[in-house]
């Protein structure tokens, strides 16, 4: 994966040069096998081995390099407004072993364009081409915390509520990248009150996705059993970001804080209101 040097700074008051900084995370145990690019604009080439998905990340490196400096890492606080009465939007857990948690949250009359500059120049950090930019918050956000996300047309969502449940016999959903699957009754899937809409930790489904047209969203913020996200993976012969993520053991506990961030860069570039 490639780390930013200039982005880690942000969280760290580094006082060495990059080159230097290179040794010590090789030291550390995440190698830095190359640099691509100079200046401000460089680029760490590191693997990052399996059992460290909490380093997948820009944070992650970062709070690596706090403890071996021992400097202060700053927090990830997101501003976002204060709410009397935030809406409630059913979630339903079929099976919490496979999906300890589910944080959503909905953001309303939002605008679907391209994302900002700043925000698209930083997704080709690790090849990530910018969508819109709802998609490219959740993005974004992957490769600043390593969290994944998703993001759902709200309005596509019949029923209004979502269950998180395994997949029954018959059941198919066309996930983003266009295939239409025929889905396994161990397959972990995010349904609506009809529907499949979404493969849990893997890829989301083509009928509910953001589009020009979308006006009302839903994030999804989870936690997916990985021995299940790996199974359904490789049973659809798939992997991407999220699911690399997943199948290691993302942190259950970063939920709250990876749907609160994509929300601040939705509500910034999008507008919208909770």
């Amino acid at each position: 994966m490639r780390i930013s040097p200039t982005w880690l700074r942000e969280f760290v008051a580094l006082d060495v040069d990059n080159v230097r900084l290179a040794e010590d995370l090789t030291h550390a145990g995440i190698a830095v096998e190359g640099f691509i690019g100079e200046g401000d604009a460089v680029l760490f080439e590191m693997e990052i081995t399996t059992n460290r998905v909490d380093a997948m990340n820009h944070y992650g490196v970062a709070r690596e390099c706090s403890a071996i400096y021992n400097l202060e890492l700053q927090p990830i606080i997101p501003k976002l407004p204060k709410l009397i009465q935030p809406e409630s939007f059913p979630i339903e857990i079929l099976d919490p072993a496979l999906c300890a948690r589910y944080t959503a949250r909905a953001i309303r009359d939002v605008r679907i364009e391209k994302a900002p500059r700043y925000i698209a120049e930083r997704l080709l950090i690790e090849a990530h081409y910018g969508i819109n930019n709802v998609a490219d918050a959740t993005n974004y956000t992957l490769t600043e915390m390593g969290h994944p996300t998703h993001a759902f047309d709200l309005d596509l969502l019949e029923g209004g509520k979502i269950v998180v449940r395994q997949a029954v016999h018959g059941e198919k959903l066309k996930t983003l990248d266009g295939v239409e699957r025929q889905l396994h009754p161990g397959d972990l899937v995010i349904a609506d009150a009809v529907k499949p809409v979404a493969l849990a930790g893997i890829m989301g489904g083509w009928d509910t996705m953001i589009t020009p047209n979308t006006r009302n969203i839903l994030i999804e913020s989870a936690w997916f059993d990985p021995a299940t996200v790996r199974r359904t993976a490789r049973r659809h012969s798939m992997h991407t970001d999220a699911s690399h993520r997943f199948e290691r053991g993302a942190d259950w506990g970063a939920t709250t804080l990876a749907c609160d961030r994509v929300t601040e860069l939705v509500l910034e570039t999008a507008g919208g209101k909770l």
